[in-house]
């Protein structure tokens, strides 16, 4: 599998975006994202939905990247990158499940030899599995559309791409402020699986803002799916956060172990 190089957009495309307000559309994305999440936060209880099942909070990030376009529609125009080959996407796809199905492997594994119940395909109150598969990949694609589809293509407009898929995981790990409230050994873990989940979403995902967003809803969504079946709805709880933390290090590692074989070829 191929995977976007490590250096800075092309000099010709720094060009492109020198002249618009990179920093403040992302300011605002910032902002508004988390003005969307406090209104969702308040908005859950008085939903019904079950927060288990779909937290309406995945979709502020789709809410900041809107009201983000329409203020700096010029300067999101500019800096959002082209559109790869449908072959590229096709194998950043194949990529993603690969990685997945690898980390689900090894979140299993360690499950079975500390002797760690797990969870399994089950029902979430009354909604079946299946249905809770297909609204887990919405709310996926509701966060991607914000981090993985806008923000981090108008960070590499200024930064390595390095450099903005870090800034961007940081965000989107700070993000969680519910997971730093459980003390620091699940903080630290939290955050250091978030980060490493960064790097495997913003290197294989790729090309236009669609098609990025489309191989990180798809990695989002089985990444969150593989925690489901390890733990349920408590992801955060001990060992299971270690597991997750050590076994999203590990597929990181491979991604980027991979990509750096490739760019040498």
């Amino acid at each position: 599998m191929r995977i976007a190089d490590i250096s800075p957009r092309p000099a010709d495309m720094e060009r492109t975006a020198g002249g618009v307000n990179v920093w403040g559309a992302i300011g605002v994305y910032v902002a508004t994202t988390l003005a969307a999440s406090v209104l969702f936060l308040a908005v859950q209880p008085l939903s019904g939905i079950d927060p288990a099942v779909l937290s309406l909070v995945q979709f502020a990030p789709a809410i900041g990247a809107l009201v983000t376009w329409l203020v700096f529609r010029k300067t999101v125009t500019a800096v959002l990158p082209a559109a790869v080959s449908g072959r590229r996407v096709a194998g950043n796809v194949a990529a993603i499940v690969a990685v997945c199905v690898g980390y689900w492997l090894l979140l299993m594994g360690a499950a079975v030899v500390s002797g760690t119940a797990t969870v399994g395909p089950a029902a979430i109150g009354s909604v079946p599995f299946v249905v809770f598969l297909v609204v887990q990949l919405v709310g996926a694609g509701g966060e991607e559309i914000g981090w993985r589809g806008l923000m981090q293509p108008m960070l590499e407009a200024r930064m390595a791409r390095f450099g903005a898929v870090a800034v961007t995981g940081a965000v989107w790990a700070l993000w969680h402020v519910q997971a730093f409230t459980a003390g620091p050994v699940v903080a630290g873990c939290f955050f250091v699986a978030t980060m490493a989940f960064a790097m495997v979403l913003g290197y294989l995902g790729t090309g236009s803002f669609g098609q990025r967003v489309l191989v990180a809803s798809i990695g989002h969504w089985l990444i969150n799916i593989a925690g489901y079946l390890l733990a349920g709805d408590a992801t955060t709880d001990r060992p299971q956060i270690v597991f997750v933390a050590v076994a999203a290090v590990l597929v990181a590692v491979a991604t980027m172990t991979v990509r750096a074989v490739e760019t040498r070829r």
